[in-house]
């Protein structure tokens, strides 16, 4: 033993520090839970601070909560027995275009009048009988449109009260049409959804379901004017309702009315509703989904079955599915889900629940489904312990459920409030500082910005009162959910006790203003699955929630057995190879391919005749496509092809000129010309856009208003840009430009854009050198570093976070940002616009605003035996009905998040934009220009990159960096036509 231990004593040693290290580390790897005990709150603090001065803050609308609790601080309170009924037609004022009369909608009403375009409004003028709280409701009819919700304001007194009040919901109904389908393998597909036209109820209520209640408008007694304008969609009114808010009962009241009208309990009964059949919803894109756990119903162990509904869909504010349910006899039933909610870790997801259109009680405002990673039972009460007893009627009723946020609602307004508070003190300590502070300097911030101890400590408390209402929600002390919370709370406290570290902190507390608006983003959104509803006596035994261990073992071994016997690439109906068939691969998501070969499948082949197999292969996978190529497997046709790929396989022969065909310029008329000059090679054209991407000016009209920039000022040049920065420096605000340092393949794309604009080219000789050190490259190249290197704009940052704080009013992006702030921004609705890109003055007065933004493609390969039915199929997709029909269906399956950003012009006008959106658009694609696609071209990427990283960090001169990079490129391109034998100036380069 003794030699055992003189052998072994250094591993033994290391063995128990290692061991010490996991105790320790155990023990001390949560957050300090002690950190607020000395951290003093401030209830009376004068929140002075050096932006005082500005307007900014003030041209915002405040929050509904902070509209609320001002006015009951005030003693206001809610009216009782008030209802006020104002007929659609009885207006007293109207805009004078985009409005009509409509006469006799489903009968109802007689003249309605009918808000069809975008910012036409009507207002009514109300004698209000006392002060108070006033609930306000109407009833709409959405006319056809472009498959979106209504969207509305509302306006009082001139005023928006809150900004909600300037983003308002009314849904549409939806149902499905036609049963599901199935594929020739056994797998069902969801039928399509059509909408159902009809009047509907509703109150002005948050669009992101963060109140949990109607809001409440607070008037004095006497005459008021209120103002409804359409943003989106067109759709009538029939009557305006202003009443006194509704008391709903609890649980306790209602109970004891069952006793006082002797409504008795059901006996014996027990039935089950699957939630896949929902009749009625809101949203297309809520729809049956597979779920493969086996006491699912229904279950296929071979095949795909739809057997479930909701899921990711399922999770923005005021979305609602409907379900009709049959019972025996009268009387008092148990209700219950079974669902899964393992989404938000941590977090309960809650929804309201209406019988017959109505709340039965209070506790079904918000129903919490509590998280957990299997399938679980909810009776549908608070605790989940007591069974409610709820009355249905004999025959038909029905169940509506309701995302809602509701009770988590004050907790993302208080995180919100304090981000807010933390992007004005970076803008103040950037007013003392500089943008680019000496770390090491005392500059006494404690002196010179007025109460920022006391400020980041009520912020910290703030968080820390967040995280307590979390606690009362039911939300795990331990959840990875608020660890962002526990660090912002840390920080905040750290840098109040110690405010000499917080200059060389300031990107550490940029980046966690970003986490938490990413952590308030993220909980918005309440996602839910539900396999059935049960509908039972309350002598009837609950179900059991999930399948045993042993069953879900089993059948995941039925899962990984299938897998060596069934092809999963195919989609949908598979055609046997000896048929006369064309095989197309997609590089897209599963989802997005279904919808494709649902489109196929109903529109293509019955029109022509052509059968088509659908393959998936992973996107950004180009290599896949190479080796099956080389193989001799390669498809007839490829779609989801990154830009840069086409030419890879055209210069190795492999592809379909599409210029061959005889009606090639009509197809490629449906683009930009810049947008095709990518896919030319050799004199030929082997590629057709199906999306693109696209760069524009995003701005805030509050903050510029404020710098003294209307929206006719905003900077049309880089010269105009370059006068702008300074001013927003000098206010502690920035310029965003895009530069993602960890990607070398974006830097060629924020590069362009200069590039064209001075008139310059990447190739010149027929793509066989590198034009980059050509005078106007050269200029180009200085601009674009000159923004980070001489105006010191931020190398990178989150322009999304930044400009919804503040921090960034101005800057250029992309098409993502604008989806961004169109769905997840609602406090900025109004408040911010889009605009083309800066551009270069040229000779002739115009300015080139010239950029790109490759995005995919669809080919043919030359292997193909079917070379005209391929052409006839790329000719079919990228056409404007075809592009339309796929936009329209994948924002109606995945959301406006998933807006297809099509390459047909055509298209793109005919989907749901809003006017002043896509005229911006299209103004910007009048200088649509892609980049050349070279041999050997992936040394321009790599050099444009590192060319930035050496003048922007290294500080070296441009043009030395330029000549340098242009000749390794150079190098590159030639051995790239040497090894392919192209030596001729005429071959191996982009031809327009």
């Amino acid at each position: 033993m003794v030699r055992f231990l003189k052998k072994y004593t250094g591993t033994i040693l290391i063995l128990i520090a290692l061991a010490s290290i996991s105790i320790w580390w155990y023990n001390n790897r949560s957050f300090d839970q002690n950190v607020m005990a000395d951290v003093p709150r401030h209830t009376d603090l004068n929140e002075a601070s050096l932006l005082d001065g500005e307007k900014t803050a003030a041209l915002l609308e405040q929050s509904y909560y902070k509209y609320y609790y001002g006015h009951v601080d005030q003693g206001a309170s809610d009216v009782k027995d008030v209802h006020i009924i104002v007929p659609s037609i009885d207006y007293s004022a109207i805009s004078e275009t985009g409005t009509t009369v409509e006469r006799n909608l489903d009968g109802q009403f007689g003249e309605v009048i009918a808000l069809r375009d975008e910012n036409s409004w009507v207002e009514y003028e109300i004698d209000i009988p006392q002060d108070g709280f006033y609930a306000i409701g109407m009833d709409y009819y959405a006319l056809e449109g472009k498959r979106s919700g209504l969207v509305r304001s509302i306006k009082v007194d001139g005023e928006y009260p809150f900004y909600q009040a300037k983003q308002v919901k009314f849904q549409r109904m939806w149902r499905e049409h036609g049963e599901p389908w199935y594929d020739n393998q056994g797998n069902e597909y969801n039928p399509k959804r059509e909408e159902v036209f009809g009047w509907q109820y509703r109150d002005f209520i948050d669009a992101e379901a963060k109140v949990a209640e109607s809001f409440r408008f607070y008037f004095s007694k006497g005459k008021h004017s209120i103002r409804i304008e359409a943003i989106r969609e067109p759709g009538a009114i029939g009557q305006l309702h202003i009443y006194a808010p509704k008391v709903v009962p609890t649980y306790e009241e209602v109970s004891a009315q069952y006793k006082q009208d002797n409504l008795k309990e059901t006996t014996g009964h027990y039935m089950t509703f699957q939630a896949e059949l929902a009749t009625l919803r809101s949203d297309p894109t809520l729809k049956r989904i597979e779920d493969r756990e086996p006491d699912t119903v229904p279950f296929n162990s071979e095949a795909i079955v739809l057997n479930s509904f909701g899921g990711l869909s399922w999770r923005d504010g005021g979305q609602w599915a409907e379900w009709e349910i049959e019972v025996p006899e009268s009387g008092l039933y148990n209700i219950g889900i079974r669902f899964g909610q393992w989404f938000l870790n941590g977090f309960p997801v809650q929804r309201k629940v209406y019988i017959n259109g109505e709340l039965p009680f209070i506790e079904m405002n918000s129903v919490p489904f509590p998280y957990k990673q299997e399938w679980q039972i909810s009776n549908l009460s608070q605790s989940h312990e007591e069974d409610y007893l709820f009355y249905l009627k004999e025959g038909k009723n029905t169940i509506r459920m309701e995302v809602q946020v509701g009770d988590l609602g004050e907790v993302l307004e208080l995180v919100t409030d304090t981000t807010q508070k933390m992007s004005e003190l970076t803008r103040e300590v950037i007013r003392v500082t500089g943008t680019n502070p000496d770390p090491n300097a005392d500059w006494k911030l404690d002196r010179n910005i007025p109460g920022i101890v006391e400020r980041l400590q009520n912020m910290a408390w703030s968080i820390e009162d967040a995280i307590t209402l979390l606690a009362l929600f039911g939300v795990d002390e331990g959840s990875s959910e608020i660890s962002t919370l526990y660090e912002a709370r840390g920080v905040l406290v750290d840098m109040a006790d110690n405010t000499r570290s917080i200059p060389a902190r300031l990107n550490q507390f940029r980046e966690l203003q970003s986490a938490l608006g990413l952590w308030v983003n993220g909980l918005s959104k309440q996602s839910l699955l539900i396999d059935y509803i049960i509908v039972k006596s309350p002598d009837q035994d609950w179900p059991r929630p999930a399948a045993p261990i042993y069953i879900r073992i089993g059948n995941s071994i039925n899962d990984l057995l299938m897998t060596f016997r069934k092809n999963y690439g195919g989609v949908g109906t598979v055609y046997d190879e000896d048929e006369e068939v064309l095989d197309v691969w997609i590089a897209r998501g599963r989802d997005w391919v279904d919808i494709i070969k649902q489109m196929i499948d109903e529109d293509f082949t019955p029109e022509t005749g052509i059968k088509v197999n659908v393959n998936v292969i992973p996107a950004n996978q180009s290599q896949v496509l190479m080796l099956a190529n080389t193989s001799g497997l390669a498809p007839d046709v490829a779609l989801g092809v990154d830009g840069e790929v086409p030419i890879d396989f055209a210069v190795r022969n492999a592809l379909v000129d599409l210029g061959s065909f005889d009606d090639y310029e009509e197809v490629a008329a449906r683009f930009r010309p810049g947008a095709l000059i990518p896919y030319k090679y050799n004199g030929g054209n082997y590629a057709l856009p199906e999306n693109q991407n696209f760069y524009m000016l995003f701005y805030r009209k509050d903050i510029m208003a404020e710098l003294g920039y209307d929206e006719e000022d905003m900077p049309e040049t880089w010269d105009d840009v370059m006068e702008l920065i300074p001013i927003l420096q000098q206010n502690g605000m920035d310029f965003y430009y895009p530069h993602a340092i960890n990607d070398t393949k974006q830097a060629i794309n924020e590069f362009a854009p200069f590039l064209f604009q001075h008139g310059g080219e990447f190739y010149t000789e027929n793509g066989s050198k590198s034009a980059l050190d050509s005078p106007e490259a050269i200029e180009a190249m200085r601009m674009w570093t000159g923004l980070f290197t001489n105006y010191k704009i931020e190398k990178q940052a989150d322009f999304y976070n930044r400009f919804r704080s503040g921090e960034m009013p101005i800057g250029v992006a992309d098409y993502s940002t604008y989806i961004l702030l169109s769905t997840a921004a609602p406090e900025l609705t109004g408040w911010w616009g889009m605009k083309p890109m800066p551009g270069i003055m040229q000779e002739d007065g115009k300015i080139n605003r010239s950029t790109g933004g490759l995005a995919q493609t669809g080919m043919i390969f030359k292997d193909t035996d079917h070379p005209e039915q391929s052409w006839e199929f790329l000719k079919w997709w990228t056409s404007a009905d075809a592009q339309e029909r796929f936009g329209s269906e994948l924002e109606a399956l995945l959301g406006v998040e998933a807006r297809w950003n099509t390459a047909n012009v055509e298209a793109l006008q005919r989907l749901p934009w809003q006017a002043e959106d896509i005229e911006a658009i299209l103004e910007q694609w009048e200088w649509f220009r892609e980049r050349e696609v070279v041999l050997g071209g992936y040394y321009t990427t790599r050099y444009v990159a590192n060319m930035w990283n050496e003048i922007v960090l290294n500080g070296r001169i441009v043009r030395e960096s330029v000549e340098d990079g242009v000749k390794e490129i150079n190098k590159e391109l030639a051995k790239k036509r040497e090894e392919f034998g192209l030596d001729k100036e005429d071959q191996g380069g982009t031809t327009e």
